[in-house]
């Protein structure tokens, strides 16, 4: 596993942005984007990716310890 890019690769659920200076749509000013995929910086990534990789290890009948 590529730890050094996991979290640039990693899928997000919903997380919308607002419009960042230079990309502004003059018709809409209101409108947000929705990210499809995770960026460096966001709170969101590392529970995201974590419970990612939670699911797939419980899918392969890993079990969770009592600690976590």
């Amino acid at each position: 596993m590529d730890l050094k890019s996991a979290f640039l690769n990693g899928y997000i659920d919903e997380v919308y942005v607002s419009q960042p200076p230079g990309f502004e749509d003059h018709k809409h000013p209101d409108h947000v984007f929705k990210l499809k995929k995770a960026l460096c910086g966001l709170k969101q990534v590392p529970r995201q990716w974590y419970e990612r990789l939670s699911n797939f290890l419980l899918s392969h009948e890993y079990e969770r310890g009592k600690i976590d």
